[in-house]
């Protein structure tokens, strides 16, 4: 009997061809993971997990874990195959679920976080693992509100304005815009942030500046405040804001609103004493002066209001010494 001897590269060679069809075979490849990025809070969601893979072989499990913890398994050859494990605020669906499809009821924030599906394949024990995030959110309860500013101001008064978002997770961003531009910095005091007894939060931010004659734009200042949430909410509140008229005082007239009347003496004869004839001037009736408001009310100015009552008191005079 003859004894052939092997070659070491025979030995290597072989050694190579039997893990390439062992092990080195693609039986299992194109892993893809569904997970929804943001869910709203308490409404369901579906995971879904797929895959490809070689004629030859067949999944011998698939696998959920909620970042390093196992919440699912299906091995399809055990009986029952599927198995759940328990976790605090995990509430899977075990009749719909299957590994490829991973159903979470009344889903809350305790289960933002990563997600991963692991297959392995039967007669290789090739094993894929993807992973996919999600967040579990809630929306502000409403618009956000505009609140401590009065209808009409002056310039030089200090506007003090407040915006509030209510009740969500994570908490809102806010923003202030005056005249649709974004607010200066210095205008804004640090953003407040209240937490809730829901695990919401409230989210508060004021607006404060002394006003100026570039902050009146045909007469009104426009405040707008915007709430925003990720990628998925955005609301705005806005208010108008009227330029108060001035008062007569800031003007250098008198805060009486009439004009009084002042008679000149007239020549010695008509001087003495009272007379019939000044009677009768008495017993005249007088025009009334118009008033501030009644002219401004009609479209006047302040410079007109005060030319109208100038004719006004010289007519008087006429009057009252013909």
């Amino acid at each position: 009997m003859f004894l052939r001897l092997v070659k070491p590269q025979d030995i290597l060679l072989s050694t190579f061809l039997i893990l390439l069809y062992c092990g080195g075979r693609n039986s299992l490849s194109n892993l893809r993971v569904s997970v929804p990025s943001i869910v709203l809070r308490g409404e369901n969601t579906t995971f879904n997990c797929t895959w490809d893979t070689d004629k030859t072989d067949k999944i011998w499990a698939v696998k959920w874990y909620r970042g390093t913890i196992e919440i699912f398994r299906n091995i399809f050859d055990e009986i029952p195959p599927i198995k759940t494990f328990p976790l605090d605020n995990f509430h899977i669906d075990e009749f719909i679920s299957d590994g490829k499809t991973l159903l979470l009821r009344n889903v809350n924030f305790h289960n933002t976080g990563e997600y991963s599906c692991e297959v392995i394949a039967d007669q290789t024990f090739h094993t894929l693992i993807k992973k996919a995030h999600m967040q579990v959110v809630d929306l502000p309860d409403d618009k956000p509100r505009i609140s401590g500013i009065k209808d009409k101001y002056q310039i030089g008064e200090t506007i003090e304005a407040m915006c509030t978002s209510w009740h969500s997770h994570p908490p809102a961003n806010l923003s202030w815009f005056i005249n649709e531009e974004p607010a200066r910095t210095d205008y804004l005091k640090p953003l407040k942030i209240r937490e809730e007894y829901d695990e919401t939060f409230t989210s508060v931010l004021n607006l404060k500046f002394e006003i100026s004659h570039h902050h009146f734009r045909n007469g009104a200042i426009k405040l707008k405040c915007t709430s925003s949430l990720l990628t998925i909410y955005w609301q705005s509140s806005m208010v108008e804001l009227h330029e108060a008229s001035p008062r007569l005082g800031q003007l250098g007239i008198g805060k009486d609103e009439t004009t009084t009347v002042v008679t000149r003496e007239t020549q010695s004869d008509r001087s003495a004493v009272i007379t019939a004839d000044t009677a009768k001037i008495e017993a005249k009736p007088v025009m009334p002066v118009a008033s501030l408001s009644t002219l401004v009310l009609a479209g006047f100015g302040v410079m007109e209001y005060i030319v109208i009552n100038t004719v006004l008191s010289e007519l008087i005079l006429s009057v009252l010494l013909r």
